[in-house]
């Protein structure tokens, strides 16, 4: 019996001390939040360093560009170069279509003229009037509603905010027919160049008239208003289509004027724009009321647009003029010695004519760009398929091409723009050529006084040279520039000009607090003591990433937050081996609290990383991304064993541990000419999962 109870004793220990919380390792997964801090300080001396060096850096593209003009003025290529340019410039203005930007000026504003007719036409009556009811007219190959007839029938008053009267719309068409025969290839053969002002063309005007001999039995048509009828449009009587014929100029100055009566009759006229809520049906404002109500900013760009092409034409006329007289160098030219120099003068003439022209065309082109935004798409759109032709689906639609016109435009002003001024100069540089060489003087001199002057830029002085030139008198020099070092200086330049701290003012102190988001992983050893083993210790590893955006008023950074390291705490079990069902029958339960402390190494890596770091060999700044790491952690945890298996020496045990991680000593991330970055991860609180066996 004794033998039996002791051995029921020994079986019962056995049981419970093999479902105690084992000694043995673990491993540890969890997610992590918590929050960052960013400590910036700011002396204001990189603003300064950096306004200096750009301050530099203009001097000497300034320097640069007046040295190589005097090198040009020099070179009697060159000139002859010059002056071949501004000749084939002023021919392709004056002659060519295509690459000229004043025609592609012209073209533009005709087709912003014609297209915005098309776009708005079927909404603008027109007829007679209430008074004038014996006769009402038609008119054929215009932008009307699923055809190309316009009736001219209705009875409304006609002027400001009514109807245009038969009179007005036979002025307006009549420019439109015009415009359109000659944009017609088939018909006008297109606009010629601007220097061919000898064609004709012929248009024909589609026109029916409706007459009746008893004044009021074609008012057929009311509607009431306030118990009075109103007529709205007359119908019926005999018709008569006459054959209507006008030759006109073929040229751009008169196809302008076309443009500027269509533009004049619909502004003066403003007549009320029939649909029942406004510019809706163009997306734009619902309101309803008349063309300048409506779309007044688009007519008033495509006023702009006629008269800046209308001046650049008459620019061209000039220009076409004044080529006749050939430029001609002087034999042996030397702008250090030679006193003729009317060549140069001529030259200076053409390229800043030329240069108003181009910015005239530049003009139209901006002119354009400040028509309201859908009606710009309205003229881009063409249901015809080519300019200068109406079929049922043209209403509504521009058939402008601007697209293409002014991508044209804008791209042949950008580069006949760049050589009419680089000519340009080169002729101001021959007329005042001492000053030129006196201007360079005094660059090269504030150059590299300036450049004595920074800290630490004792390899890029005398960035500039002086010599003297055998064809130059005596004490005249020159000028040449150390291209490594000035290469040198553009990259130091660059670097400080996307430094983060070159936006920034004077800051003492600064924080800036961040959330923090991320995961951690700790693999490592426990092991218990005492007669109840309740207290212990556990040494691990462990790897954290976290993730975190800082916001403030001078820059915003993310980073990526490495923390790596090892670690010891001490546990204390306050339950300790409780028999427990939760998740299966006679597990053991133990509860308690960890706390210790980790060595450890931090790294940052920041999205303004590469703002910050300097590698231009001169200025070097400390950018620091790890660091030494000391870190406290508290925490509870929970262990959860289950009963071990037979002929094993451990139980599998379950945890989970809520805690805090604090780190404490910040990494000096950045520091140069008195600005210093530095972050630290403030604390995180951790959710983990705990496996051991």
């Amino acid at each position: 019996m004794k033998i039996k109870k002791s051995l029921l004793l020994s079986l019962s220990l056995m049981v419970s001390l093999s479902r105690a919380e084992d000694d043995g390792f673990y491993m540890s997964v969890g997610y992590q939040i918590g929050e960052a801090v960013q400590k910036v300080k700011n002396t204001g001396a990189l603003q300064n360093l950096a306004d200096r060096y750009d301050n530099l850096n203009n001097l000497l593209n300034q320097y640069n560009y007046l040295n190589s003009l005097v090198n040009l003025a020099s070179t009697p290529s060159a000139i002859t170069g010059a002056i071949d340019n501004l000749s084939s410039s002023a021919i392709n203005l004056t002659s060519a279509t295509t690459t000229s930007p004043a025609y592609q000026a012209v073209a533009l504003a005709l087709n912003a003229a014609v297209g915005m007719w098309q776009v708005i036409a079927l909404f603008i009556g027109c007829g007679p009037g209430p008074t004038n009811n014996q006769s009402y007219q038609s008119f054929g190959n215009t932008p009307a509603l699923n055809g190309t007839t316009t009736t001219c029938n209705q009875a409304y008053g006609t002027g400001p905010n009514g109807i245009l009267s038969i009179d007005e719309y036979q002025k307006l068409n009549q420019a439109y027919q015009i415009i359109q025969t000659a944009l017609n290839q088939n018909q006008g053969g297109g606009m010629p160049a601007l220097n061919d002002t000898t064609k004709t063309g012929v248009v024909n005007i589609q026109q029916t008239n409706y007459r009746t001999t008893t004044q009021n039995n074609i008012i057929e048509h009311y509607y009431t208003e306030n118990g009075k009828e109103i007529p709205t449009h007359y119908s019926g009587g005999s018709t008569f289509s006459p054959t209507i014929q006008l030759t006109y100029h073929n040229n751009a100055e008169y196809l302008l004027q076309q443009a500027a009566t269509i533009m004049q009759v619909l502004t003066t006229q403003n007549p009320h724009v029939q649909t029942s809520n406004g510019g809706k049906a163009w997306g734009l404002s619902s309101t309803p009321g008349n063309v300048m109500d409506i779309f007044g900013p688009s007519f008033n760009a495509i006023n702009e647009m006629i008269k800046n092409a209308q001046t650049a034409l008459a620019k061209t006329q000039q220009l076409n003029a004044n080529e006749n007289a050939q430029i001609t160098q002087p034999e042996n030219f030397n702008p250090y010695t030679s006193k003729n120099k009317q060549f140069a003068q001529e030259m200076l003439n053409r390229a800043e004519a030329q240069a108003e022209i181009l910015g005239l065309a530049k003009q139209v082109a901006d002119n354009f760009h400040s028509i309201q935004g859908p009606i710009q798409g309205d003229l881009e759109e063409c249901k015809a398929g080519s300019a200068g032709v109406i079929t049922n689906n043209t209403w509504g639609s521009g058939c402008a091409f601007v697209k293409e016109t002014l991508n044209s435009l804008e791209q042949h002003t950008a580069y006949y723009g760049n050589q009419v001024n680089q000519d340009r100069a080169l002729a101001q540089t021959i007329l005042n050529f001492k000053e030129a060489l006196s201007t360079l003087n005094k660059d090269s001199t504030a150059i590299n006084n300036g450049i004595s002057h920074l800290p630490n830029a004792k390899p890029l002085q005398n960035m500039t040279h002086a010599t003297q030139n055998p064809n130059s008198p005596e004490g005249l020099l020159t000028y040449s520039l150390d291209t490594n070092k000035y290469n040198q200086l553009q990259t130091i330049t660059q670097e400080l000009g996307k430094n983060p701290f070159r936006r920034i003012g004077v800051i003492d102190y600064q924080n800036n607090n961040g959330a923090m988001n991320g995961i951690g992983v700790q693999v490592g050893y426990k092991q218990f003591f005492g007669k109840k083993r309740n207290w212990g210790l556990r040494y691990y590893g462990f790897f954290d990433y976290n993730h975190a955006f800082i916001k403030s008023s001078f820059f915003n950074s993310a980073s990526d937050v490495w923390t790596y390291g090892v670690g010891m705490d001490a546990l204390y079990n306050f339950i300790n081996d409780k028999n427990t069902n939760f998740l299966g029958k006679n597990n053991k339960l133990s509860v308690g609290l960890f706390g210790g402390f980790a060595l450890a190494g931090t790294s940052w890596l920041n999205s303004e990383f590469v703002n910050l770091t300097m590698m231009n060999g001169i200025y070097n700044a400390n950018v620091s991304t790890s660091n030494f790491q000391f870190l406290f952690d508290l925490g509870l945890r929970m262990n959860l064993a289950r009963p071990k298996k037979k002929n094993s020496d451990h139980a599998a045990q379950h945890g989970i541990e809520l805690g805090f991680k604090i780190p404490t000593i910040n990494t000096s991330y950045y520091s140069f000419m008195g600005a210093k970055l530095e972050y630290r991860r403030m604390y995180s609180l951790f959710l983990n999962y705990v496996f051991a066996y």
